[in-house]
Parts: C-alpha cells; structure tokens; sequence
C-alpha cells in the first residue's frame, strides 16, 4: 500500500476510535446513572434498570474489545508512519501531514495553527487555505518519490 493510503487508512483508523471511545463513554454514564439513582425509583429515563443493566453492560464489554483490537492496529502503524513523515526536511510539510493524518485537523485548522499569527490572516484566508493544501501535496509527492527509491 502506497504512503498516501497508508496515511489515510490510518486517520480512518483514529476517527473510528474516537466514535467508539465516545460510544463507551455514553454507555458507561448511563451506567453510572443508573447506579447512583435514587432507589426509590425503578426506572432510568424510562427504561427499566434490571432490565438494561445486562444489556449495557455487554454493549461495554463488546465496545472494550474492540477498541483493545484498534488500539492494536492503530500501534502497529503509528510509529513508522510518523517517523516516515518527521523524515520530511521541511518543517511545513511534515506539521501539515501530522496536523492531517495524525490529530484529524482540516485544512482551515491547519491554516489556522500555521498562519493565524499573520497580521493578515482574515483578509488572506483563502491565500493561507490553499498555502496548506500546496504544502500537502508536495509532500505526499516528496513522501511517495522517496518510497519509489
């Protein structure tokens, strides 16, 4: 699989954590609703609680594992994909991918966090905007040459 995929795949790959954490997330604070109720009261926002409980609990342990199983692919691409791309020599160029690729930012993110400081960033925005995806694709350009040699 070519870099380009590789780094896409992988951003896939850290969004679908993200959903899943979040998924656990809510489950386990219906649970600890659930928990610290008042007793007096036998429903949880108008379900029954012995009759959820079992239910969440093992849309939790189901989610756990599968977060153990992405977490897992997630380690074995992590490394060496950073390290491909911090072997860019530019240092716009490997920011760019890693704000990408790595912490799932768009372009105006990007452009923001590289070029915001810039007196005239709000009146360039669109100049900055394309500045990054520019940079972006030099280097997936410079990143796949590199991995022909």
């Amino acid at each position: 699989m070519n870099i380009r995929n590789r780094l896409k795949t992988h951003a896939s790959l850290l969004r679908k954590i993200q959903i899943t954490e979040q998924q656990l997330k809510g489950l386990s604070e219906g649970i600890t609703l659930a928990a610290t109720t008042d007793p007096s009261r036998d429903s949880v926002q108008g379900g029954e609680i012995g009759d959820r409980l079992p239910l969440k609990l093992h849309q939790i342990e189901t989610i756990r594992k599968e977060l153990e199983s992405l977490y897992v692919l997630r380690d074995q691409e992590h490394d060496e994909l950073w390290k491909i791309v911090g072997s860019l020599t530019d240092v716009f160029e490997s920011c760019v991918l890693r704000s990408y690729y790595f912490s799932l930012q768009g372009r105006e993110e990007v452009a923001q966090q590289l070029f915001g400081n810039e007196e005239d960033f709000q009146q360039r925005r669109k100049y900055y905007l394309n500045r990054v995806s520019k940079v972006h694709t030099k280097a997936m350009n410079r990143l796949e040459s590199a991995s022909k040699d």
